[in-house]
C-alpha cells in the first residue's frame, strides 16, 4: 500500500515527506504488525513531533492518541514507520 496524503484521515505505511505546509493533528492512531515495531514523525528541521515503539509481545497493538488542541506542526515527515504498521493521521 502506498501513503495516502490527500485523504482525512492520512494513511502512512512508509517513510517520506507527508506535508510541507503547516498541519494540525487532532489524533493519531497506529496499527502495529509486531513486537518492537518503531513509528516516528518528525517536522521538515527533524524535530519530534511524535513516536512510538510496540512493546506488546505478539504485536497487533493499537495506539491511540487524541490531542484535544491538536498537534502544530509547520511541516510533517514519516521519518521511520517499520514495515508492517499502519499510521492513521486525523487531521483538524
Amino acid at each position: 500500500m502506498a501513503n495516502s496524503v490527500t485523504t482525512n484521515p492520512i494513511v502512512l505505511d512508509t517513510a517520506g515527506v507527508v506535508s510541507t505546509v503547516p498541519t494540525t493533528i487532532k489524533a493519531i492512531q497506529v496499527a502495529f504488525a509486531a513486537d518492537a515495531d518503531v513509528v516516528l514523525l518528525s517536522d521538515a528541521s527533524g524535530n519530534a513531533v511524535y513516536g512510538v515503539t510496540c512493546n506488546a509481545a505478539g504485536g497487533g497493538l493499537n495506539e491511540n492518541l487524541t490531542v484535544p488542541g491538536g498537534i502544530k506542526c509547520p511541516s510533517l515527515t514519516a521519518t521511520t514507520i517499520t514495515s508492517g504498521a499502519v499510521v492513521y493521521l486525523y487531521l483538524k
